[in-house]
């Protein structure tokens, strides 16, 4: 994976909490993590499901999470939701309490 330094700052309404993305959104991001977040997006939509589904977070999840600063446990839970065909949600239900960042 690519340092923390060359990650974009987070969208501002990512970082509310008020982007239907979720926290996961950024300025921008190196091409190693982006083309790890758009494999994950394809996937993601091939499993698509009407009440969306879990799965294990991955490395770039993780590496973006605690770039936020949360700290994560050894098994991280990913939950997601489509709030439209277009318009994926991802959570992380175990971070939620975490003040951290």
């Amino acid at each position: 994976m690519t340092t923390d330094t060359t990650i974009g700052p987070q969208m501002d309404r990512a970082a509310q909490g008020t982007d239907p993305r979720g926290w996961l959104v950024f300025h921008w991001l190196p091409d190693d993590l982006q083309r790890a977040e758009d494999s994950t997006a394809v996937n993601d939509r091939d499993q698509m499901r009407p009440r969306g589904f879990e799965r294990p977070a991955t490395d770039t999840e993780r590496t973006l999470l605690a770039h936020l600063g949360y700290q994560l446990p050894d098994e991280l839970v990913t939950v997601v939701r489509y709030r439209t065909r277009g318009v994926r949600n991802r959570r992380w239900p175990q971070l939620e309490e975490d003040v951290t960042p």
